[in-house]
């Protein structure tokens, strides 16, 4: 009987011991705290552009068609190089060419009637001033398609760090209204965390045309219409942690 009693004042003694071991959970602010995130949408000038043209060219031979749509090609690089060398250039020429294919149909094999060829080349323009030439140069190749001009800026870094200094400063300035608004003051920065960060070209202010010449044409030399440049939207955002300082004296 004693052995018995002994056991269960152990049982109870660990028991206790346990029960004075646990740690009461935190507060779900402790110490008190304002997140808010913050946002930049800039708008900035582009600095440079490209101007798209794309040449076409049917032929019997592989070697003709490719031929066409080189000398078209580099007729309209020759153009180009009349401009400032420095600032307008060729960036790259894609050539392709595919077979055309006739259908021979249930009792014949289909055989090949020929071969169109494609360029496409691209004019990068790093002075703005010269981009309705560089357009001109373009439409004035008697090319068989002209793209999108498209505007960009050429320190991508520079623009994103605007953007991202822009959402910082959003962030603590709300921190601090709405941390003053309630009568404290803002304390340590507790976290910052990056959000969602791109770039958003703009549409609008582009020039697109669809040019068929042929042969036995002879337009006049055309002119650009004005271009104007379309900013480009950069954005940035972030979300900061802030501890709430002390209460803040009465005015």
């Amino acid at each position: 009987m004693r052995v018995w009693i002994t056991a269960m004042a152990l049982m109870a003694a660990l028991t206790s011991a346990a029960a004075a071991q646990v740690i009461a959970p935190l507060r779900p602010y402790d110490p008190a705290v304002v997140r808010v995130a913050g946002r930049a949408e800039l708008y900035l000038p582009p600095d440079q552009a490209r101007v798209s043209v794309g040449f076409y060219n049917p032929a019997r031979s592989a070697t003709e068609a490719t031929q066409a749509v080189s000398d078209r090609a580099r007729a309209l690089e020759a153009a180009i190089r009349t401009l400032n060398a420095e600032t307008v250039a060729i960036e790259r020429t894609d050539i392709s060419v595919r077979p055309v294919v006739r259908s021979g149909e249930d009792r014949r094999p289909d055989r090949i009637s020929g071969y169109e060829a494609n360029a496409s080349v691209t004019i990068l323009v790093r002075d703005l001033a010269l981009l309705g030439r560089a357009v001109e140069a373009g439409m004035n190749s008697a090319p068989d398609s002209f793209n999108d001009v498209e505007f960009s800026i050429r320190d991508t870094s520079a623009a994103r760090r605007s953007a991202r200094e822009a959402a910082i400063r959003d962030a603590v300035e709300k921190a601090q209204v709405y941390v003053e608004g309630a009568g404290f003051s803002l304390g340590r920065l507790l976290l910052v965390e990056e959000g969602g960060s791109n770039m958003i070209a703009q549409s609008g202010n582009r020039l697109r045309s669809q040019i068929v010449v042929t042969a036995s044409e002879a337009p006049a030399p055309m002119v650009a219409p004005t271009i104007a440049p379309e900013p480009q939207l950069y954005t940035a955002e972030v979300s900061v942690v802030y501890e709430i300082g002390a209460a803040r004296a009465a005015r």
